[in-house]
């Protein structure tokens, strides 16, 4: 397992590359069936140490067997032709020690009661550790330690992992990925961070861990981001510090590019990870005391094991700290792509002269695909007055939220899907909210809120389709419409803002369909105008259906489209129900931005489209 800085949190589990590296290192095996003492691999950066190891069925002689682990003198024998040596039927340890060090950080880990089976050419099929220990020195948090339950795995490539870790890809090249491991099961961990808390885990797996060489051995690649982390780190917490902002913003770019490398070099296949415990303190600010803050995770997986067979999910999430808590059932993405983010953004950072505020950002926006989260609930504490009484929390949840995007267009999605159910949200009076005490007023403590939205743009008819747009709240009403829009090109996506903003300009508006529905907040608006007013109900309800039926009238003009109009919303304030309002271009190319500009008269606007109204 290897731990990098910079992730405070992120440190606090194994990550898959630690448990192959350890893997990796641990493979040598012999010729006869025979037992060797203390033998130690020292690779620079990892130094792998096995105080009793037999081996049995292999090829190899005792002579030739250590020389896998200790290269001839004035021999330049690389560590993956040694690696590529390997054959045995099994190799056994009672414990196998590998210490890794990253610039200032050296992580020491322990593995007991190891055996490798069927290892061919540097491939082993099976292997296992029975339990393990970690110990982590030299972070700017101080020492970590923990332990880890019996670990197994199928199909390692020794020789290919050698290869990604010690050598360097030809340039210009970029070879591909290859798999490093078949399959990893952990059984769980736990890790001490010292003042920053505790981390567990429990079963964890992995299938398929990819590898490539890249353009730099991925050891030094790893030892500059827990050197370059380190140092931000330090600087972060020293108030002190007058460190020149260019140093840090050439830092700061190194470590991103380093960061993208090592993310270009790995795919993490599919797998998951369950019943994780976070028991954490985050850091103080001046004067104050650590936050105590615990969460729990029921599982979380990625690739194939999740519900999309694809992407990332967590489910299960439980947290609780500085005075609030909550739960989400579930949080993922899936059908994303990073690779072109990845690439782009390591070209552009690449140039010395790069900048974001006048560069074109759409080049760098991944491939979007469906973010999607449920059952989330969240309590939190409400700051209130000195010496008043406490105020009760403030509760939000969330039912469903759904993005969906696809066909993107440099960059931009062309078909997008939005779904937002059961947004439950406390009305909170403040002299920043004056609408939260007509709210109250009518008796609205709690807003349910729904929505959805679906947009599709069309290039063959160079339409774009408002599928549905839908607005509601539980109680109150409902409001769902229809539309599309011509003359839509391919334009209104260039890169180029200008021309977009005339092909956008050239749009025209087709139809329009209307619905709204009333579910209770009409009456209730007519009651707290009744009570404010100190009239009858039924006055008010008089007084505003005269005003939309004789004012509306005046206001939309003489036209049969106006008149029915006017007339269905009239009977619709005189009683609230449903409302439809379908309005279409008599033009087939539709009503464009000229055609409203040029008008005398607003209520010309009816000689040019068609209107049907009905109130029920």
């Amino acid at each position: 397992m290897t731990i990098l800085p910079s992730q405070r949190l992120g440190r606090a589990r194994p990550l898959p590359a630690a448990g192959l590296l350890l893997l990796l290192l641990a493979g040598p095996a012999s010729a006869e069936d025979f037992q060797l003492d203390n033998l130690r691999l020292d690779l620079g950066k990892f130094v792998l140490t096995i105080p009793k190891l037999d081996v049995k069925g292999t090829s190899l002689d005792r002579a030739a067997f250590q020389a896998i682990f200790r290269a001839a003198p004035g021999s330049n024998e690389s560590p993956v032709a040694r690696m590529s040596r390997l054959t045995a039927a099994e190799i056994s340890a009672p414990s196998l020690v590998m210490e890794q060090n990253f610039g200032p950080q050296k992580q020491i880990t322990t593995y007991r009661d190891v055996r490798f089976s069927e290892i061919r050419e540097g491939r082993i099929a099976r292997g296992e550790a029975k339990t393990g220990t970690i110990k982590v020195e030299g972070s700017a948090s101080g020492q970590m330690n923990g332990e880890i339950l019996r670990t197994s795995f199928e199909g390692l490539d020794l020789a290919q992992i050698a290869r990604v870790f010690a050598e360097k890809a030809a340039p210009g090249t970029e070879p591909a990925m290859q798999t490093l491991i078949g399959r990893l099961e952990q059984e769980g961990y736990t890790l001490d961070l010292g003042e920053l808390g505790k981390v567990s885990g429990g079963k964890a797996a992995m299938r398929n861990f990819k590898g490539r060489v890249g353009a730099e051995p991925m050891s030094e690649l790893m030892t500059r981001i827990v050197t370059l982390g380190e140092e931000s780190e330090k600087a972060a917490k020293d108030p002190n510090s007058k460190e020149d902002p260019a140093v840090t913003e050439a830092r700061d770019r190194k470590l991103l590019l380093a960061m993208l490398a090592l993310f270009d070099s790995i795919d993490y296949g599919s797998g998951e990870i369950r019943d994780l415990v976070l028991a954490v303190k985050t850091p103080p600010k001046p004067g104050a005391k650590p936050e105590p803050v615990e969460m729990r995770l029921a599982r979380i997986a990625f690739g194939e094991d999740t519900p999309e067979k694809s992407g990332f999910v967590m489910e299960g999430l439980k947290f609780e700290g500085g005075g609030g808590k909550g739960t989400i059932a579930s949080a993922g993405y899936f059908g994303f792509s990073l690779e072109n983010t990845i690439k782009e953004l390591r070209k552009a950072l690449a140039e010395p002269d790069f900048d974001p505020s006048v560069d074109d950002l759409r080049r760098f926006i991944p491939k979007l695909g469906t973010i999607r989260l449920s059952g989330i609930q969240i309590t939190a504490p409400q700051q209130g007055k000195r010496g008043a009484a406490p105020l009760p929390p403030i509760e939000v949840g969330l039912g469903t939220f759904e993005l969906r995007h696809g066909e993107q267009v440099n960059g931009i999605p062309t078909n997008m899907a939005l779904t937002l159910d059961q947004l439950t949200i406390p009305v909170v009076e403040s002299a920043s909210n004056p609408s939260a005490k007509d709210l109250l007023a009518m008796g609205y403590r709690n807003l349910d809120l729904s929505a959805k939205l679906d947009l599709a743009w069309q290039e063959a008819s160079k339409e774009f389709a408002i599928r549905a747009l839908s607005l509601g709240g539980a109680g109150m009403a409902k409001l769902d419409a229809t539309g599309t829009l011509g003359n839509v090109g391919k334009e209104v996506f260039s890169a180029d803002l200008a021309l977009a903003q005339v092909a956008l300009l050239g749009a025209t508006a087709k139809n329009l369909d209307i619905k709204l529905e009333n579910l209770g907040l009409a009456e209730k608006l007519l009651e707290n105008e009744a009570r404010k007013s100190k009239r009858k109900v039924e006055d008010v309800r008089r007084e505003y259906g005269t005003i939309a039926s004789l004012g509306l009238a005046a206001i939309l003009g003489p036209s049969d489209g106006a008149k029915s109009l006017a007339s269905a919303i009239a009977r619709f304030v005189a009683k609230p129900g449903k409302l439809s309002v379908s309005a279409s271009s008599k033009a087939p190319t539709g009503l464009g931005l000229a055609d409203v500009i040029t008008l005398a008269d607003p209520t010309e606007i009816f000689d040019k489209i068609d209107v049907k109204a009905n109130a029920e």
